[in-house]
């Protein structure tokens, strides 16, 4: 049964692309978009958990040794708590999580895959039928190129068949053009690059080339790459030049950035202000920069640095698709124009997809990351100028959030844009940093000189920890959870005796959420369900969103716990808080723990 959200075609997406990286668990590490649109909230939960009990049940069985895939027809829960009837693949893969291999998951609709087969086949014939009768593409030529097996093939389209001109290995192609063209040492310099371009499976690439047209001789564009879905397959066009002539910039051969196939900054930005003005639907502009890429060049070289844009570049083309045009501004700033984003819950299922596909790209020691600033036309501007400025003090606020994050640029929270606001807010931030950090240092010091009473008989040092952090709220706990030493902020409900749980069995399955510090960073207390539903039901009644808690120990067992809290929303905790939340609190733990 498909997801129903009347008259929207984007959450009745098919299940068209819809892959998943699990753990042994099935818990999922990594997805296609449409998985987090089809599975909604639930995402955090194992795929077992998902489908048919007894199917589940199969599935986490073979997980644990798989040797062969495993096939099954079963039913998923959708994000509405509806049905959908699956076919569902399980087979190992070459992803791998801190070096442990990774499964994947592949979903399929098995309502719709006949009528995808139908639609394929009218497409393909349909095409065939264009390109045979369209005057314009009389004198063009196809060619299609396979890596594993070194074959090329030109071609023609007439009455609806395809012509073959050539067919054979690349150097059969070559050999081929050398015999009827005579190329000069020029033509042959571009018969080479054109072939690498084959051989290192370019995504995208344009380039003039000697051609034959109509029996004379003559030059000629080619438009190639890699397909999305195949790594493996090349396919491209021969253009005449004489079409050319009237075409806008972003549509030359100069349009495109050399080391990505990307569109460069000129060719980005003329067709973004040529779509704004002449449409007035909904657009995203999306500023990205790689995190730290000066650190990855310095690391590990220039050479891997551009094998990181590259790769980087890919997931971007790939993951927008059809929605939109990717640009790059240059070094590792990219520029993204959005134009079949429906809305925000679209918008965040696609950067998470894009993101998390980034994060297990490389050998999982260097996680590359993002910082993202995004505006919305016509809401926050309808000039490129406006929103592109918008989007990148987005980008700021981003990279000083922590990085690895995106922003969506809000008036009503960000401020509205002033002349020399980059300038401004690059010092504030400065001083802000600098402030922390002796605030921080001054706050140990007196931990340790006064002792844990310095922050637990002091609401002022309490409410100074919640602004320096963001925090709603500062819970202190102490004798095996049992008293609430102090509480700072707006609880809505009382505090609970967190003996019950910290004392119970059951919290057993909460210490691998902790790590070897003791401190337990959330993002969403929905994931809490999965390790102990009456403890996150607890914390549901209590508001919190997101929370980093610090535990003390006595004799080994579970005594103090410091909790910083945030309410009614999810929290992307930067590197830097965590690490300085988690000084501040192991620090009180462990002093509650001598006391």
């Amino acid at each position: 049964m498909r997801i129903q959200r009347a008259g929207d075609s984007y959450y009745n997406k098919r299940l068209t692309d819809c892959k998943l990286y699990v753990r042994k668990n099935l818990t999922v590490v990594k997805a296609t978009e449409w998985y987090y649109v089809l599975v909604g909230e639930n995402s955090y939960l194992p795929i077992s958990s998902l489908i048919l009990p007894e199917d589940g049940a199969v599935l986490l069985k073979e997980a644990e040794n798989l040797k062969e895939k495993v096939e099954l027809i079963t039913s998923i829960t959708d994000c509405t708590g509806g049905h959908r009837n699956i076919y569902l693949r399980m087979e190992r893969s070459n992803q791998t999580e801190e070096g442990v291999p990774l499964l994947l998951i592949t979903l399929f609709d098995i309502k719709d895959m006949e009528t995808r087969n139908m639609e394929v086949e009218g497409l393909l014939m349909k095409y065939r039928h264009f390109m045979s009768i369209n005057s314009d593409f009389v004198n063009e030529y196809y060619f299609e190129y396979t890596l594993e097996d070194n074959q090329f093939v030109l071609y023609k389209y007439v009455n609806d068949r395809s012509l073959p001109i050539c067919f054979g290995s690349l150097e059969e192609f070559v050999a081929k053009m050398d015999a009827e063209h005579k190329p000069t040492e020029e033509q042959q310099e571009q018969m080479k690059v054109f072939c690498n371009y084959l051989k290192s499976g370019s995504s995208a690439f344009e380039m003039e080339f000697p051609m034959l047209y109509q029996g004379k001789k003559s030059s000629c564009r080619v438009k190639g790459g890699r397909l999305y879905k195949n790594k493996n397959f090349i396919a491209g066009i021969f253009l005449p030049n004489h079409m050319a002539d009237n075409e806008a910039y972003y549509l030359s051969p100069a349009a495109r950035d050399a080391g990505t196939g990307l569109f460069n900054k000129r060719a980005v930005t003329e067709y973004t202000m040529e779509r704004l003005s002449s449409s007035t639907a909904t657009h995203w502009f999306m500023i990205m920069d790689i995190d730290d890429f000066k650190n990855i060049n310095d690391t590990f070289g220039h050479l891997f640095g551009d094998e990181v844009i590259r790769k980087v570049a890919e997931i971007l083309q790939l993951n927008v698709g059809y929605r939109g045009v990717v640009g790059r501004f240059g070094g590792d700033e990219f520029f993204v124009l959005l134009e079949k984003i429906p809305d925000r819950l679209a918008l965040k299922n696609m950067l998470k997809t894009i993101m998390k596909e980034m994060a297990y790209a490389f050998d999982p020691q260097l996680k590359v990351t993002a910082s993202i600033g995004i505006t919305q036309y016509p809401v926050d501007g309808t000039s490129y100028e406006e929103l592109f400025e918008k989007a990148d003090k987005a980008l700021y606020i981003a990279k000083e959030k922590g990085k690895d994050r995106h922003i969506i640029y809000d008036e009503k929270m960000h401020g509205a844009l002033q002349k020399d606001d980059m300038k401004t807010m690059t010092m504030a931030y400065a001083v802000s940093r600098e402030r922390r950090r002796e605030a921080l240092i001054d706050i140990l010091g007196n931990l340790y000189e006064q002792g844990v009473e310095y922050v637990t008989e002091n609401p002022k040092i309490q409410k100074l920890i919640r602004d320096m952090y963001d925090l709603d709220g500062v819970a202190i706990y102490t004798d095996y959870g049992k008293t609430l030493v102090c509480r700072n902020g707006d609880y809505s409900k009382p505090a609970v005796d967190l003996s019950k749980y910290m004392k119970d069995e059951k919290w057993v399955a909460l210490y691998e959420l902790y790590d070897n510090k003791d401190t337990y960073v959330e993002t969403t207390i929905a994931k809490l369900k999965m390790y102990h539903t009456e403890y996150h039901q607890e914390m549901q009644g209590q508001e919190l969103g997101a929370t980093i808690q610090c535990l003390g120990r006595k004799e080994g067992e579970p005594y103090a716990l410091v909790s910083f809290d945030v309410f009614n929303r999810n929290r992307k905790w930067s590197d830097t808080d965590v690490e300085m939340l988690s000084l501040i609190g192991n620090c009180i733990s462990k002093l509650l723990c001598k006391n």
